[in-house]
C-alpha cells in the first residue's frame, strides 16, 4: 500500500515538490542565512570571547576616591555588518548602561541599559533593531562600572583577528559617568563585553 501511495506522488510530482520543500526549510532553520529587506546576512554569536575563554578571570573593583570606569574594546569590520545582540559579565547585578561610539569623531552613536542577573556568567540581550556597521570603521563598545572583571592577556597582545572583524584594543575612562574611553591597552581583556554580528553579504 505505501508503495502504491509514493507511485501516485512520483506520478504528480507531490513527492518531489514535499522533498524541495523540506530542503527548503531546513535551509532557512540552519542559521546560515538570514534574508531581510531583500538583504542577505551570516551572523555569529560571541564573536571574540570564545577566544579568550581559557584565560583566567580577575576581578576589581573602585577603591577610596576612584569613581569607576568606562570600559570595553575597540574594533573594525571588514565587511558591513551589524550588531544584533550584546554579552555582559560583570560581577555586580542590576541595570548597566551600555554605549556603542564612533571611535573617529568620539560621537555616541547608542546607549542601551541592561539588567544583568547571572554576576558569573555572560548575560545576553539581543537588540530588537540591530546597529549596522560601516566596514573598516573604527567602533568602541563600553559599560560603565564600579567593578568589573578582565582577562590578563599573557601569551599574546591585541589587535586580534577573528571572522571579518578585528578587535583593536581595550579601551578605558576613569569616570562617574558616561564618556568616551580615550585611554587604549593592548595586554588585557576588562569589562568583558562581546557582541553577535551578522554581515552584509
Amino acid at each position: 500500500m505505501f508503495q502504491l501511495i509514493l507511485l501516485i506522488l512520483r506520478k504528480n510530482n507531490i513527492y518531489k515538490m514535499k522533498n524541495y520543500s523540506v530542503a527548503f526549510f531546513l535551509l532557512l532553520i540552519s542559521g546560515c542565512a538570514v534574508l531581510q529587506n531583500g538583504v542577505s546576512y551570516s551572523g555569529e554569536e560571541k564573536v571574540f570571547s570564545k577566544n579568550w575563554r581559557g584565560n583566567a578571570t580577575y576581578t576589581r573593583a573602585a577603591q577610596g576616591r576612584e569613581p569607576g570606569w568606562e570600559m570595553g574594546f575597540s574594533f573594525i569590520t571588514s565587511k558591513e555588518a551589524r550588531i544584533k545582540g550584546i554579552w555582559i559579565k560583570n560581577p555586580t547585578a542590576g541595570s548597566l548602561p551600555v554605549s556603542i561610539w564612533d571611535a573617529d569623531t568620539k560621537q555616541l552613536l547608542h546607549t542601551f541599559r541592561f539588567t544583568v542577573g547571572d554576576t558569573v556568567n555572560y548575560n545576553h540581550f539581543i537588540l530588537h533593531q540591530p546597529v549596522p556597521l560601516t566596514a573598516n570603521k573604527k567602533y568602541c563598545i563600553t559599560v560603565n562600572v564600579t567593578k568589573y572583571y578582565y582577562h590578563n592577556l599573557p601569551f599574546t597582545t591585541l589587535p586580534m583577528q577573528v571572522n571579518n572583524c578585528t578587535l583593536l584594543s581595550s579601551v578605558y575612562e576613569e569616570t562617574y559617568y558616561q564618556r568616551y574611553p580615550q585611554y587604549e591597552i593592548n595586554n588585557v581583556i576588562h569589562g568583558l563585553i562581546d557582541v553577535d554580528l551578522d554581515w552584509k553579504q
